[in-house]
């Protein structure tokens, strides 16, 4: 299994990352393509396909800076979903940013809502995988959100100071990040 950025050797790839981003995730969550793309060439992002034996199997979309990196999206292509290709996948992901801060952001837990199953698995997939909970919840996109990273540590400020570093001033101003009590 390889991770391929479409900006260099996964080319190849970049419409099934664009298909299945437009898919996966809903409209109020997606940044503008073109806005990644940018942020890509300046090397603040990085958009990878997900491969095997040249088959696409998904996307992983960070955002980077400095020392700390944060998963904005993750899919498995539906197709290929249940087989552990989303665990080994997010093995990998780990070993590429092991020698920095990585944070995850699931949707928050809440029971009434209308996905609230899948949210359950999507956290017990993640925690089961060795992220751990850090105990910060943020609204971004008008979306509660629940932290992740591999050791559990993390707060709002150095939150934000990733979001700051990576957006600029006026990208976190479109995000409107907010600590949840």
């Amino acid at each position: 299994m390889e991770l391929q950025n479409i900006q260099k050797e996964g080319k190849k790839y970049k419409e099934e990352v664009y298909a299945l981003y437009v898919e996966a995730f809903p409209e109020v969550e997606r940044k503008p393509l073109e806005l990644i793309e940018t942020l890509s060439a300046q090397g603040k992002m990085e958009m990878l396909a997900i491969t095997e034996n040249e088959e696409f199997l998904g996307l992983a979309i960070n955002m980077m800076t400095g020392k700390t990196a944060l998963l904005d999206y993750f899919a498995i292509a539906p197709g290929r979903r249940g087989g552990g290709i989303g665990s080994r996948s997010l093995k990998l992901l780990l070993e590429r940013f092991h020698n920095q801060k990585y944070i995850f952001e699931i949707e928050k837990q809440d029971e009434q809502a209308e996905n609230a199953a899948e949210r359950k698995r999507r956290k017990e997939f993640y925690l089961r995988n060795g992220l751990k909970e850090t105990g910060v919840f943020v609204n971004v996109y008008k979306t509660d959100f629940e932290l992740l990273t591999p050791d559990g540590e993390l707060n709002f400020e150095e939150y934000t100071e990733i979001l700051y570093g990576i957006l600029g001033e006026e990208g976190v101003r479109i995000l409107e990040p907010r600590l949840l009590q």
